[in-house]
């Protein structure tokens, strides 16, 4: 889908700080890691232990997910998440090659990774198949990913692991576990005032959490909210009344008692 297009971070104008990257593409383009591990995609859950009646017992986990496909999530909550971290997830082809080379250029500055530009589907790669570390060495293998899983997953695959995979603090991954533990019901009820805020939350969870600071998190709410009407992704009308809406939250207690604690 589309040509071998890494090269064009070679040749835009100025760009020859950026030629170590390029070296360590075309080191990694001819021996590319494998992307079978997101076709098999099965993360840690949550196993709900029921009474006969169908009340939930208790629940073990090692990380607090439950995932859902991509048609339980409402065009809401999918639209809230592209606003807040990749409005043109559906037009690119997994890269943002003007924001990597933006990011490259700090990056070089300062000697180390400090910026990322990365996309939804980057953040996929790194988050799912890749290890946390920082390197440029990682970023090429990143790249490489982030291409040819586009080229072998549709964007609603990939939307769906991401909205699966990405931690929404305070121990929930997920979307729906995130909507459960914020406004206490799945996330296939979540509604624009509350899509928005979880939306944010993947920027930074312990700084966005509603529970940690609410006036925070609803700067970053309003945010999202107001890029989501830029991007054309909600009405203007829509967004205005999600504005004035507070953020009510589910009472903390309400979580069902666990029989095994997240991993660290």
């Amino acid at each position: 889908r589309g040509p071998n297009r890494f090269s064009f971070l070679c040749v835009l104008p100025g760009a020859a700080a950026p030629l170590p990257f390029c070296c360590l593409l075309a080191k990694y383009d001819s021996r590319p890691p494998a992307t079978d591990d997101l076709r098999g995609y099965s993360p840690p859950q949550v196993t709900r232990v029921l009474a006969r009646d169908g009340t939930i017992l208790a629940e073990v986990f090692q990380q607090r997910r439950t995932v859902v496909s991509i048609e339980q999530v409402p065009k809401e909550m999918k639209a809230a998440a592209l606003a807040a971290e990749d409005a043109d997830f559906y037009r690119h082809e997994g890269l943002d090659y003007f924001g990597m080379l933006r990011a490259l250029v700090v990056n070089l500055r300062s000697g180390r990774m400090v910026q990322g530009g990365s996309t939804i589907t980057q953040q996929v790669v790194k988050n799912v198949l890749l290890s946390p570390e920082r390197t440029f060495e990682r970023k090429a293998r990143e790249v490489l990913l982030a291409r040819r899983i586009e080229q072998d997953l549709s964007k609603d695959e990939i939307l769906e692991l991401y909205l699966n995979h990405i931690y929404f603090g305070h121990g929930r991954y997920g979307v729906e576990e995130a909507s459960r533990y914020y406004f206490g019901k799945g996330v296939s009820d979540r509604d624009l005032p509350e899509a928005a805020p979880i939306a944010g939350l993947a920027k930074g969870p312990n700084i966005y959490s509603p529970r940690v600071d609410e006036a925070r998190a609803m700067r970053r709410r309003n945010l999202v909210l107001t890029q989501m009407a830029q991007k054309g992704f909600a009405s203007r009308r829509a967004v205005e009344e999600a504005l004035k809406a507070p953020i009510v939250l589910a009472p903390a207690g309400e979580t069902m008692p666990s029989l095994a604690r997240e991993a660290v």
